[in-house]
């Protein structure tokens, strides 16, 4: 049935208001708009008079379907699966060798998809949270390989006095470091043609009942291990998948894997260990120690971070039972820009307020007013550049602080923290060249260091999936910057009675990436995974999309109507798409995007 004759009989079929939803997404399952992947049901027991039903889909239909309709969703930008899998995994094996793939699936491994897991609450309705669990592969589908480059070899040669860390010991061939050059992170485009909705469930579903939300990730481990084994039946072939990582913030990383060792045990008066990976933050091993080879260092891996009596479902998943806690990567999106980045500027900004840095001859010297001229001197900087700020003011609310005694952090979104950072950073350089409070030169440039190298971590949105030796190299030297200088301004802020930069477990987790940074340039790899494959970026896009959505359908088949207004989604984006790559680029012409006529 043509698009027009569908919308013609729904207009003169009698309405129905309670069945409008219903027959609006059957009219769009008849015009084609929906994903033929199926939808499966599972009825959970509870207290109520019936039983709770919740809807997801399974790994493996997402991998069957899209192998066979469009494979560059899963293989990359130049959809060639066999050579772009195949080089990844040779990659991935000097950095990772005791994966399972490596035996299970040896000679293979251009048939194995690798494949990362989210999950993480968006917000529903009246305030409840919405849990999304979803799935993508680290293999970026848009690309254009012609504009990216970066000055990272010329910046690390200006550069004196920094070690070598190894050299490249020809770890890969040249063919694989060839394809391996050209594979690009999972983040551009729209996150729906990224990353794949496996369920939707309501907070007033799983706060309640609880153990829905543990079967639903029983069956996904299931189908997870049905794809590592066995694989799934497409028309190039049988088709495997393999985990190479569970992203997410810290608090989900607690919950899903019912962590005993997380950021929650950092306390002042019991040493507890306070990171999943290794054992710091317990008896004399200190999660502030910032050395190059740090204590902690020797107790990594050592125990599993959850209860090996009753361990959680997604410890099942086919990994590596060495070190199965590895698969909970540490997101940089979260620990950096939601979290170092937003205690860096807390600090400075009521540093320099309480050194009288936004003070003038005959100002008030109250809290309150010292915000206001803060953020005045702020919005101007940002009118200036022409930015447009979430934020709206600065208060003692906004920076947490109940009293004066209080180490201040900035709440703010992660594009905002990066616009502070910027505006911090070009005060700091007109205090240096015109000091307004005397005295504090050294300080000043030292408080310039760290915030420029907390902006410079941002270097990874310009790189691809790989990093060159000196691309890793010039990562490492800014996010150790960033450490070391954050813990000396805490230091001295202890010595004129100010309290700020106070160390957190997500400083703790950023140092786990620069370690691992720093031993795969020891190991002599020629190519490093980027951590910007594990960050959350396009996920918090994705998980805003799918909340959104939640709060548009109906309550009562609220997860339901979501995944098939997903699907619809979806399967306008792909025409979009196929129509543009068919055209190569050009403007789409269709009754869809026909433009308005003009008005006579």
């Amino acid at each position: 049935m043509s698009v027009s004759k569908t919308w013609n009989a729904l207009r003169d079929r009698e309405p129905v208001e309670t069945n409008a939803s219903r027959d609006m997404h059957a009219c769009m399952e008849k015009m084609g708009y929906t994903i033929p992947v199926e939808v499966h049901t599972m009825n959970h027991h509870s207290d109520l008079p019936k039983p709770i039903t919740s809807y997801h889909i399974k790994p493996e239909s997402w991998i069957q379907h899209w192998a066979n309709d469009c494979p560059e969703l899963l293989a990359g930008w130049n959809g060639n699966r066999r050579e772009n899998f195949s080089a990844f995994w040779h990659a991935y094996q000097v950095h990772h060798p005791s994966h399972k793939v490596f035996t299970e699936h040896e000679g293979r491994l251009r048939d194995v998809v690798p494949i990362i897991l989210h999950g993480d609450e968006g917000r529903a309705v009246k305030r409840t949270n919405y849990l999304v669990l979803s799935m993508e592969s680290p293999l970026g589908s848009l690309d254009d390989p012609t504009t990216r480059t970066c000055n990272c070899r010329e910046e690390m040669g200006k550069r004196v006095g920094i070690p070598s860390y190894g050299q490249d010991l020809g770890t890969l061939d040249a063919e694989t470091i060839g394809i391996c050059r050209n594979q690009v992170t999972n983040f551009k485009g729209h996150s729906y043609l990224s990353h794949f909705l496996l369920f939707g469930l309501g907070g007033w579903v799983y706060k309640k009942h609880p153990h829905v939300v543990d079967e639903l990730v029983a069956e996904t481990v299931k189908s997870l291990e049905k794809l590592f084994y066995s694989g799934v039946n497409t028309s190039c072939g049988t088709i495997y998948a393999a985990i190479v990582g569970i992203k997410g913030d810290m608090d989900f990383h607690k919950k899903i894997m019912e962590l005993e060792r997380s950021y929650s045990n950092v306390g002042t008066k019991s040493a507890l260990e306070c990171c999943h990976l290794c054992l710091a933050g317990g008896p004399n091993v200190d999660f502030e120690d910032y050395a190059e080879s740090p204590g902690w260092l020797q107790t990594l891996n050592l125990q599993r971070p959850w209860s090996t009596d009753n361990p959680p479902a997604l410890s099942g998943v086919p990994y590596d039972d060495t070190c199965s806690e590895q698969m909970l990567q540490p997101d940089l999106f979260h620990i950096h820009r939601l979290g170092a980045a937003r205690d860096l500027i807390g600090g400075i900004l009521i540093f320099l307020m309480r050194l009288k840095f936004f003070d003038y001859p005959g100002s008030s010297i109250n809290i309150d007013d010292r915000f206001k001229r803060a953020f005045s001197y702020f919005a101007l900087w940002c009118a200036s550049k022409g930015k447009s700020p979430g934020l709206r003011s600065f208060t003692k609310q906004f920076f947490n602080m109940k009293t004066l005694i209080s180490a201040p952090w900035a709440s703010c979104k992660a594009s905002d923290s990066v616009l502070l950072l910027r505006w911090l950073s070009h005060t700091l350089k007109l205090n240096l060249e015109n000091p307004i409070v005397p005295g504090h030169d050294n300080l000043l440039k030292r408080m310039l260091q760290v915030t420029e190298a907390a902006l410079k971590l941002g270097m990874l949105h310009h790189h691809k999936l790989w990093l060159s030796r000196n691309c890793a190299k010039m990562f490492y030297v800014h996010t150790m910057t960033l450490l070391r200088g954050y813990a000396f301004l805490g230091n001295e802020s202890l010595k004129i009675h100010i309290r700020a930069f106070i160390q957190k477990p997500k400083h703790h987790a950023l140092h786990h990436i620069a370690v691992f940074i720093k031993k795969e340039l020891e190991k002599g790899c020629s190519l490093i995974l980027s951590p910007q494959c594990f960050a959350c970026d396009m996920n918090e896009d994705f998980l805003g999309r799918i909340s959104r959505l939640s709060r548009r359908v109906g309550f009562r088949l609220c997860d339901l109507r979501v995944i098939h207004r997903y699907f619809i989604k979806v399967k306008v984006l792909l025409r979009r798409r196929m129509a543009r790559k068919a055209q190569n680029g050009c403007h789409v012409w269709s009754k869809f995007n026909r433009p308005k006529p003009k008005r006579t």
